[in-house]
C-alpha cells in the first residue's frame, strides 16, 4: 500500500515539474533586427549572400555554418564594414554579422 502512494505522490510531482514554463518570447523587430533570406549566390564566387527584404544584397564577412543553407529566413543584426580592399564578390555590400537568429 505504501509503495502505492509512493508512486502516486512521485507521479504527481513529476507531472506537475514538467508543465510548460512562460519563456518569454523574443521580438526582435524591437530590438533593432531586419528580417532576411540567405541566398547561395552562384555568380562570382560569392558563397553565400544575405537578401534583405528591400532586395539589397548582403555579403558576410563570417557566416556560421548553421546558417549557411539556401533560402533560409533569417533575423539580422549586422554593422557595414569599411573596404579596404577588394573583395572577390562584387555582389553584396560587405557586413560584419552582430547577431543572427533562424525566423520561424
Amino acid at each position: 500500500m505504501m509503495k502505492n502512494i509512493f508512486l502516486v505522490i512521485v507521479t504527481i510531482q513529476f507531472l506537475f515539474s514538467c508543465k510548460n514554463k512562460n519563456i518569454p518570447i523574443r521580438n526582435y523587430e524591437n530590438e533593432g533586427f531586419v528580417k532576411a533570406e540567405i541566398i547561395k549566390y552562384e555568380v562570382e564566387s560569392c558563397g553565400y549572400l544575405i537578401k534583405l527584404e528591400d532586395n539589397l544584397l548582403l555579403s558576410p564577412e563570417i557566416l556560421s555554418e548553421d546558417f549557411k543553407k539556401d533560402k533560409l529566413m533569417v533575423w539580422l543584426k549586422y554593422s557595414i564594414l569599411k573596404q579596404k580592399s577588394p573583395s572577390f564578390c562584387m555582389a553584396g555590400k560587405p557586413i560584419k554579422v552582430e547577431e543572427i537568429a533562424e525566423r520561424k
